[in-house]
């Protein structure tokens, strides 16, 4: 007696509601990797300014995270008092031919407590090119955190705990930083760029953004 062949359709009947359920899982993985690339790129931007007109000054808030994952807040005031030529260049240095040195000119206000080492610094055009300040660019050597005066600091963020024990406490973070300090980090940038606002940040996608006056 021979065994009856099995229906070509008996598979798509068994496993109809799987398949029917597929593009929906599919759908729902495609959306969820997208919202991660999309979060990836809205976060390593600066997307989220914190606004002063010329001559006005940002109250900045932020609550970012160190080497152990632990959050601790950055509160400051920051303002822009000028932006042109450098007066001085550090270490005498002369700056590439085809670029000139300006000079950013900040005045900051903080508690002493609050960790504000790691902040970066930079300048863009019209067009919204940026240009990063470099502490040790063109052979110049410069404080790491352009927003801190370098002998008072204040407290760092933490590293890590392996690097926290293996290190030194970094000069000037034991001395009590002032409750308002001024600062003036030099940046290179090519000969004909006009600066049009100054941009301040710890952790992207927030910063301070500085209008320039005209």
């Amino acid at each position: 007696m021979s065994t009856p062949e099995p229906r070509a359709d008996g598979w798509w009947r068994r496993n109809r509601w799987a398949l029917a359920a597929l593009p929906l899982a599919l759908a729902l993985t495609i959306a969820s990797a997208g919202d991660r690339v999309r979060t990836m790129w809205w976060e390593q931007d600066l997307r989220r300014p914190t606004t002063a007109a010329p001559g006005a000054t940002a109250a900045f808030h932020q609550v970012v995270r160190d080497g152990l994952g632990s959050t601790y807040p950055i509160d400051v005031q920051v303002r822009l008092d000028e932006v042109g030529d450098a007066r001085s260049l550090p270490d005498g240095l002369d700056p590439p031919p085809g670029t000139r040195a300006v000079q950013v000119d900040l005045t900051l206000a903080a508690e002493p407590d609050v960790s504000l080492v790691g902040c970066h610094l930079a300048v863009r055009d019209a067009a919204g090119t940026r240009y990063d300040y470099v502490s040790n660019g063109w052979g110049a050597w410069q404080p790491t955190s352009p927003c801190v005066p370098e002998d008072a600091t204040g407290p760092w963020p933490s590293l890590g705990d392996d690097l926290d024990d293996a290190l030194s406490a970094p000069e000037g973070s034991e001395t009590p930083r002032p409750a308002t300090w001024s600062v003036s980090p030099v940046l290179v940038v090519p000969a004909d760029v006009e600066v049009t606002d100054v941009v301040l940040w710890w952790q992207m996608p927030q910063h301070v953004l500085l209008e320039v006056g005209r």
